[in-house]
């Protein structure tokens, strides 16, 4: 009986014939291996939409701000905005939002660790504020 003292064997034709380092003719690249040579695979670059909504964002951002700015800045507003919150009291927590002074849609999630305020101005973008408690 033969016993087999390597368990792997390293055949030449094993590997495809472009790995091979020692071949007498190399083969060429497979064409699906190849860099793509032709650079026109992708539209030409339009940055309407980006700059539109880069604007938009600055609004949503600015709209954060004035929410942020009253938390840290009210003891009194961030006690009742946390306590509606932790009730799951949603209108309450909405009117307290809207108070100060934000004019844009939103829409607030929360949880007894904290909660989640997502801005949206129109379709464009976006912005989450998550504040932990």
């Amino acid at each position: 009986m033969y016993y087999n003292y390597y368990p792997y064997y390293s055949y030449s034709n094993h590997y495809p014939m472009w790995v091979m380092a020692n071949h007498s003719s190399l083969a060429q690249f497979p064409s699906q291996l190849a860099m793509p040579t032709n650079n026109n695979s992708f539209p030409p670059v339009n940055t309407r939409q980006l700059k539109i909504s880069a604007k938009s964002m600055q609004a949503i951002m600015q709209q954060s701000q004035l929410l942020t700015s009253k938390i840290a800045d009210s003891e009194q507003f961030a006690h009742n905005l946390m306590s509606a919150a932790q009730l799951s009291n949603k209108a309450e927590v909405d009117r307290l939002i809207t108070s100060t002074g934000i004019t844009i849609k939103f829409d607030t999630k929360f949880t007894p660790d904290g909660i989640q305020i997502r801005f949206t101005e129109h379709a464009c973008c976006g912005l989450t504020l998550i504040l932990d408690w």
